[in-house]
């Protein structure tokens, strides 16, 4: 379960590294959230306010990042059908990218004050936000699209978005796409831990429940369990086994 449920993301070192000159001079929001970012334990956990904070600060640097003059040939028209638009997505590539592209230093960009312009950003809506601070599982959360959702007439229920932890490179993998939206678009589709000495010893899990159909108990009765990146046994015992058949 600690396996499954790792939020480390070890990459974030790789990003924080932009930061790391002293904060001279800088607006004391500004300040406070570098020392913030520095101080964060790197987990990507649903309740972390670190988590979030870094998470805000990625994004907004990739929005810099996106609109710097030496990506500007990037925006110009693919020419491919429609139906590519999400891969040729210039915000979603640079996301993909940002590590090496802030370490390409034949781009011209200027990427420490790209990271503290971003952080400045953040650090001055999160100054002027009352209530308390925001969660990393506040935006990151599960987008459940039902297969039959475009088909007309089709039953398309929606699971309750409920909150996530993790990110994209940390082994619980729930990618989202930094500069765009926070929300889990990908996810781990099945976890399973075989007990080869004991068979019913064994767990596993899925994503909302094991049956497609909306109007089986099974439909969504695992999401609680995946969502906190646990299991349920696996059981084979055809004496505790009961059919069920959908009509």
């Amino acid at each position: 379960a600690r396996v499954h449920a790792d939020t480390l993301l070890g990459g974030a070192d790789g990003l924080l590294r932009w930061l790391d000159d002293e904060p001279g001079g800088r607006a004391p929001a500004t300040a406070r959230a570098a020392a913030r970012l520095r101080a964060w334990d790197r987990r990507m956990d649903a309740g972390s306010t670190d988590a979030a904070l870094f998470a805000a600060w990625r994004s907004a640097l990739v929005r810099r990042v996106t609109a710097h003059p030496a990506i500007a040939p990037l925006h110009a028209p693919h020419g491919l059908d429609e139906v590519f638009a999400p891969w040729m997505s210039v915000p979603g590539r640079v996301a993909d990218a940002l590590p090496a592209l802030l370490g390409a230093a034949w781009l011209g960009i200027d990427c420490a004050a790209e990271a503290w312009a971003a952080l400045a950003e953040v650090a001055h809506a999160d100054d002027g936000r009352t209530g308390p601070a925001p969660t990393w599982g506040d935006t990151h959360r599960v987008l459940g699209l039902h297969v039959l959702l475009d088909v007309p007439g089709a039953p398309a229920p929606r699971v309750p978005a409920v909150p996530l932890g993790g990110d994209t490179d940390t082994v619980r993998c729930t990618a989202s796409t930094p500069g765009t939206t926070d929300t889990c678009v990908r996810g781990s589709v099945a976890r399973w831990v075989w007990d080869l000495a004991d068979r019913d010893a064994s767990r596993w899990g899925v994503p909302f429940g094991a049956s497609g159909d909306p109007r089986s108990p099974h439909f969504a009765d695992q999401l609680d369990a995946w969502a906190h990146a646990a299991t349920v046994p696996v059981v084979t015992d055809w004496t505790r086994l009961t059919l069920e058949e959908s009509r």
